[in-house]
C-alpha cells in the first residue's frame, strides 16, 4: 500500500472560509497547507449562492463576536474589492418599519449601531425618499451607510486564485470520506496524512466533527434562501439595500431588496427547512435521514413555540408560492406589482445548527476543538463579510489548544 501524502495543516471545504483559514494557516505558520473540496470549483454553496450584501454590524449586541467580526470583516472586504478591481456597490441600506409596533426595534438597531462604530442614522420619511425612492416606512427608517454589495463569485474566485499564489494546494473533485486514529483523511483521491485539521465543510461540517467526537450536542439544519428578481420594467427603483426591521428572535432576516454590482435587483430570500441539505430544487437531493431529522426538529419547535416559531414557520410555508412572496415583500416598497417577480439567481442553502437535547436554533458562530483538528460548525451570516477576521479567529483558537 503507498504512503499516503501529508500536509502540515488540512482544510477541509473551499468555501469562503475555509480558503481564508487556509491563508490565515500559510501566512502565520507557512508549512505545507492543502485544501479539499468535493466540487469541480469553489463557492459551489452558501458562500457563491448568498446575496453578496457586506453587512454592517448593525443586528449585533456590541463586543459580542459578532459584532466585532462583522465590523471589521466589512472594513477588510471593502478594501480586498478595492485592491482587486471587484465592483461594489457602496450604496448602503435603509431598514423599514412595516408597523407602528417595529419602531422600538428600529431604535434598538440604531442604538447597537453606534455602539459598533457603524455609520448608521435615523431617518425621516423625507429623507428616506431621497435615499431610497421606493421605499416606504412609518414614520422613521434606519440608513446604515456602510452596508455594501458584491458578486460572492468574483470574491471566491479571486480568494482561490490568491490561496494558489500563496502556494496553498488547492484538490477541487476531492471529497472526504473519514479518517483513521493516526491523524489520516481518507479523500476521494486517496488518503492525506495531517499535522492538523480545520473542517471548514459548511453543510456537513457537523457530520465531520462527530467523527472525531466533537459537536455531539449539535446538528447541522438545512434551510433554501430562495430568491427572485425585479423585472427590468419595474416601476419600482432600488440604489442599495431595502430591508424590513427583523424579528430579532429568530437568525433570519427576512425578505429584502438588494441591487447587485452588475445592476440587478434580487428579492428574496425565504427561509425555508428542507429534506435534504442539497436539496436545491423541488425534492430533488432530499434524503430519508435528513428528511426524519428536520421532520422531528420541526415537531419540537412548534410543539415549544420557544419565540414563536409556528407563526414564523407559517410564514416561510407562504413563501412557496410567487403570491406569498409578493405579500412579503409589497410592504417594504411603492408600487410593486406581482408580476414584477420573476425568476431570480440560484438558491442558497444556510447550514443552520441546531442544539440536539433543546431544539434551539444557534445564532452565534460555533468554533470547537478536537484530537488534531478544529471544527467550524455554525458559519451563518454574517459569516461571509466576517470571513477574514474569522479566519484570524479560527487560527487563534488552534493556537490556544
Amino acid at each position: 500500500m503507498m504512503n499516503p501524502s501529508s500536509t502540515d495543516f488540512l482544510v477541509v471545504g473551499a468555501g469562503v472560509i475555509g480558503i481564508s483559514v487556509a491563508r490565515e494557516l500559510r501566512r502565520r505558520h507557512g508549512g505545507r497547507v492543502v485544501i479539499i473540496e468535493k466540487e469541480s470549483s469553489v463557492g459551489r454553496h452558501a458562500s457563491g449562492r448568498n446575496s453578496g450584501v457586506l453587512h454592517a454590524g448593525v443586528y449585533y449586541e456590541a463586543n459580542t463576536l459578532k459584532a466585532k467580526l462583522c465590523v471589521e470583516g466589512n472594513r477588510q472586504m471593502r478594501e480586498y474589492c478595492r485592491a482587486k478591481n471587484i465592483p461594489l456597490n457602496d450604496k448602503g441600506k435603509v431598514i423599514v418599519a412595516r408597523v407602528p409596533s417595529e419602531l422600538p426595534v428600529l431604535e434598538k438597531l440604531h442604538a447597537r449601531s453606534l455602539a459598533n462604530g457603524v455609520r448608521a442614522e435615523l431617518v425621516d420619511e423625507r429623507t428616506l425618499n431621497e435615499i431610497e425612492p421606493s421605499a416606504r416606512t412609518v414614520k422613521q427608517a434606519l440608513y446604515v451607510k456602510d452596508t455594501a454589495v458584491v458578486n460572492p463569485l468574483r470574491i471566491m474566485e479571486a480568494l482561490a486564485e490568491d490561496a494558489q499564489q500563496e502556494k496553498i494546494e488547492l484538490r477541487v473533485g476531492c471529497a472526504w470520506h473519514g479518517h483513521s486514529a493516526k491523524a489520516v483523511a481518507r479523500t476521494s483521491n486517496g488518503d492525506i496524512s495531517y499535522g492538523h485539521l480545520v473542517n471548514c465543510a459548511g453543510l456537513y461540517a457537523d457530520k465531520i466533527a462527530q467523527q472525531f467526537d466533537v459537536g455531539l450536542a449539535y446538528r447541522v439544519l438545512p434551510f433554501r434562501g430562495q430568491f427572485y428578481r425585479l423585472r427590468p420594467g419595474s416601476q419600482v427603483r432600488v440604489f442599495g439595500n431595502i430591508y424590513p426591521v427583523p424579528d430579532m428572535r429568530n437568525p433570519f432576516l427576512g425578505v429584502h431588496f438588494t441591487r447587485t454590482p452588475e445592476g440587478d435587483v434580487t428579492v428574496g430570500p425565504s427561509a425555508l427547512p428542507l429534506l435534504g441539505r442539497e436539496q436545491y430544487a423541488g425534492l430533488l437531493g432530499a434524503t430519508l435521514r435528513d428528511g426524519l431529522a428536520m421532520a422531528g426538529y420541526l415537531l419540537r419547535l412548534c410543539k415549544q413555540n420557544r419565540d414563536h416559531f409556528r407563526s414564523i414557520a407559517g410564514k416561510e410555508l407562504l413563501k412557496l408560492s410567487r403570491a406569498g412572496f409578493f405579500r412579503e415583500a409589497n410592504p417594504l416598497v411603492q408600487g410593486l406589482m406581482p408580476g414584477d417577480l420573476v425568476p431570480g439567481k440560484e438558491p442558497g442553502i444556510r447550514a443552520q445548527l441546531v442544539n440536539r437535547r433543546t431544539a434551539d436554533l444557534l445564532h452565534d458562530f460555533v468554533v470547537e476543538s478536537g484530537a488534531s483538528s478544529t471544527h467550524v460548525l455554525n458559519a451563518v451570516s454574517p459569516a461571509f463579510t466576517s470571513s477574514m477576521p474569522f479566519a484570524a479567529y479560527v487560527v487563534d483558537c488552534i493556537q490556544n489548544n
